[in-house]
């Protein structure tokens, strides 16, 4: 095998520095001892879904046209994004088309699995049920051995011990799988995985160290093993798509327009306030649900009675041990008389959508307006002071333009923002007249934009380097590279070519670079046509 990319799905140097320090990651201690390492820049936002495309393609999300979990479905709800809106070939599908073997597992934004030479065998936003790898026997076979990409059990894990039990043996099952299509292809040239438990342990218990070390700790042995089947001659790569970090509390986004005059609510007693529906992926409706928001018990009125009454800690014990979904609030977006709204998925990064006419289901924004009312969200964040402590509330915001570039651009949110150190998870719900409001569950984590990059191998240098920041989109040319392959003219990232030992036959062939021919743009302009029609019926 030529190269084995393991991705850690939010992996952090905040937990790895301090544990190979202490000896308690041998296997990770060891890349980083004998290779290079650097932080790795994630995506903006720093989310999954547009961050695994940018690796696996090596461009902004601009060219291939993820941006987020989900993008616009009918009205205003929303469709999950999926590898048939990734419009860009992905490093696999370049290495495939010249012959190499590559075996790809557990990669987020990779269903439908993509028919390459050796196998694809896709991971998170796989729908329950779905077929999940290709080819077709390599399905049978891991379905057979009690290999799935889901990890719905996450929910019914009532503690930290019970999640760590849990997550550990899903990694222990995607290790098994991984070296059992090592064997079976034993002459691959590209295999590459993702472990999502690190990401779902430290959202879920950021603050619970002790079972995050213990999770790492388990993993680096699933590392060292993949490692061992790949052999000596192996160039290794270690990444993540973001980092992570404590989330402190909400930013009421929503609440934010409509204090600035830009988002108006009325009551509606048969709906909960959530317009970000997600097509498939809706729960249904309950008779007891729909009489707790009858009644008007909603996760706002709680919320500010338990503020009201001081009991804020009380519900944030109890929301640890009992798990009610209640409706969100009786307050519906008037979009005949809304200029911005909240329209991404909730994290320390958001997006704002311009009701614009024309565009959105009931927009009301006229486009000479746009800009102007752009301009003032824009100030209005960076203004924006938390309450109760005075601080900014974010850090950075841009317009879609000042980030992004490519043919997909239009299909960006018009603001994109960064809270402060990204600790202010940004959300839609409204609970009273608050900007801010404290997490009902405490020691949750978050998303940062500095993942991890570590490489490791016969051809890398072993002075144990540190090489500073690097980019998720640096990573796909570099591995072309590695492979003495063209690369696209088109990919934004570059070869980092400074990981490479000084006189390797790597570091001294010219980098070589093929220009996008007519017949591909063709081509991709009628993949265009498809997904558009695909997508309008869909919704």
């Amino acid at each position: 095998m030529r190269v084995l990319v393991i991705g850690l799905d939010g992996g952090t140097f905040d937990i790895i520095k301090p544990l190979t320090a202490s000896g308690k990651l041998p296997t990770i201690g060891k890349l980083m001892r004998n290779g290079v390492y650097a932080d790795l820049i994630s995506t903006i936002p720093p989310v999954t879904s547009p961050a695994w495309p940018s690796f696996m393609t090596g461009k902004n999300p601009g060219k291939h046209g993820i941006f987020d979990f989900v993008g616009k479905g009918r009205g205003y709800s929303k469709v999950i994004k999926n590898a048939k809106d990734i419009r860009a070939k992905t490093l696999w599908r370049l290495l495939s088309d010249t012959g190499k073997t590559c075996i790809v597992v557990n990669v987020p934004v990779t269903y439908p699995p993509e028919r390459i030479r050796g196998c694809v065998v896709s991971g998170m936003l796989t729908p329950p049920g779905a077929c999940y790898a290709y080819p077709l026997d390599i399905y049978e076979e891991l379905k057979k051995m009690g290999y799935s990409p889901h990890r719905e059990g996450v929910k019914k894990c009532s503690s930290p011990e019970k999640l760590l039990n849990y997550l550990v043996k899903t990694a222990s099952k995607q290790s098994e799988a991984v070296l059992y299509l090592m064997d079976k292809f034993n002459n691959c040239d590209f295999c590459m995985t993702v472990f999502r438990e690190t990401d779902i342990i430290q959202h879920t218990f950021w603050r619970n160290k002790v079972v995050i070390f213990e999770l790492y700790q388990k993993i680096d042995k699933f590392i060292h093993d993949l490692i061992e089947m790949a052999g000596k001659e192996t160039n290794v790569i270690l990444m993540s798509d973001h980092g992570f970090g404590p989330v402190s509390k909400f930013f009421h986004v929503n609440y934010f327009l409509y204090k600035l005059g830009l988002l108006e609510f009325t009551e509606n007693s048969s709906s909960s306030g959530d317009y970000l529906i997600i097509k498939d992926y809706r729960k249904r409706k309950t008779a007891f649900w729909k009489a707790l928001l009858k009644i008007g018990i909603t996760k706002e009125r709680v919320y500010r009675f338990a503020n009201k009454a001081n009991l804020i800690p009380i519900l944030q014990q109890v929301s640890r041990k009992i798990s009610i979904g209640l409706p969100k609030t009786k307050r519906v977006i008037d979009w005949k008389r809304t200029k911005a709204f909240f329209s991404s998925s909730v994290g320390p990064s958001a997006a704002i959508e311009i009701n614009l006419q024309g565009r959105e289901p009931e927009g009301i924004v006229k486009k000479e307006e746009y800009d102007e009312i752009r301009e003032l969200i824009l100030q209005e964040l960076l203004r924006v002071k938390d309450p109760e402590n005075g601080r900014n509330i974010v850090q950075d915001a841009f317009r879609r333009e000042d980030i992004y570039h490519g043919p997909y651009i239009s299909e960006a949110p018009d603001i994109i923002f960064l809270t402060n150190n990204l600790e202010y998870g940004a959300t839609d719900r409204i609970y009273g007249n608050h900007l801010v409001s404290e997490p009902v569950r405490k020691g949750r984590g978050s998303h940062r934009m500095n993942g991890i990059f570590i490489a490791h191998g016969p051809d890398i240098k072993n002075a144990g380097d540190y090489l500073g920041r690097s980019r998720i989109i640096d990573l796909a040319p570099t591995i072309l590279h590695m492979f003495n392959l063209e690369i696209p003219e088109d990919m934004d990232g570059k070869v980092l070519i400074n990981i490479f030992k000084p006189g390797s036959p790597i570091a001294k062939r010219p980098i070589k670079y093929r220009k996008i021919t007519e017949e591909e743009k063709i081509k991709e302009k009628i993949r265009e046509i498809r997904i558009k029609l695909n997508r309008r019926f869909s919704s």
